[in-house]
């Protein structure tokens, strides 16, 4: 008589400590890849934040100095303390070239014909500044009473100017801003066409190591004096 045959307990203790081996390994890669899942998703959408930051930037860098229909001298060129003219105003200077971290320029903003001086909404920025809470953040300026606070340290007795506004993506942390100037001369003119070369770094808020760097270059064509 054959008697069935099963698994001694030393079998089974030995099957149990494979079976344990190889679920605690398919669950350590499943961490492993959720993390890396999470992590990839979290820098892809801070490269998309970044993206759409540095696309504002440039489009408006762009026009600095657009004047469509100028009565005579063109208004939206300006003019720093020490009398240089320029299409961009970097940290408030005409002619610095070097990296700042504030960029100023004016356009005709409307098209109105016949322009023959800035109004208030002509007036544009961005430049590093920060939160109520001490994140460092790009502003950008917006202004509703006039252009005499119209410059880079613009501030107010309680903290940053209320003309400077936060324009970044909540979840993001802004690690640098840097705007360089770059002249070419023209060709058979005494105009020079300028270069605007923009740096811009941040990472996530709730983990440093995410970050990534955004850098590119605008031509502003406009008339430089």
């Amino acid at each position: 008589m054959n008697r069935a045959k099963g698994y001694t307990l030393v079998e089974l203790l030995v099957g149990m400590t494979i079976g344990l081996v190889v679920l605690a390994s398919s669950l350590s890669l499943f961490a492993v890849n959720s993390e890396f899942g999470s992590k990839q998703l979290q820098s892809d959408f801070m490269r998309t934040q970044l993206d759409t930051i540095a696309n504002t930037l440039k489009v408006e860098i762009a026009r600095a100095g657009f004047c469509y229909d100028c009565a005579s001298a063109n208004p939206f060129l300006q003019k720093d303390s020490a009398g240089a003219i320029s299409s961009i105003l970097i940290d408030d200077s005409a002619s610095k070239s070097d990296a700042g971290s504030c960029i100023r320029f004016a356009y005709n903003h409307d098209k109105r014909t016949e322009a023959v001086g800035l109004n208030k909404d002509d007036a544009k920025g961005f430049r590093l500044g920060s939160d109520s809470d001490g994140n460092a953040v790009i502003e950008i300026y917006e202004n509703y009473n006039g252009l005499t606070n119209w410059n880079c340290s613009s501030t107010t007795s309680s903290g940053p100017s209320s003309y400077w506004r936060d324009m970044t993506f909540e979840r993001l942390s802004i690690t640098s801003l840097e705007f360089k100037r770059t002249h070419h001369p023209g060709v058979g003119s005494t105009n020079k066409n300028q270069v605007v070369e923009v740096t811009l770094t941040a990472a996530l808020k709730t983990d440093s190591s995410i970050s990534d760097t955004v850098s590119f270059s605008v031509s502003v064509p406009n008339v430089d004096g």
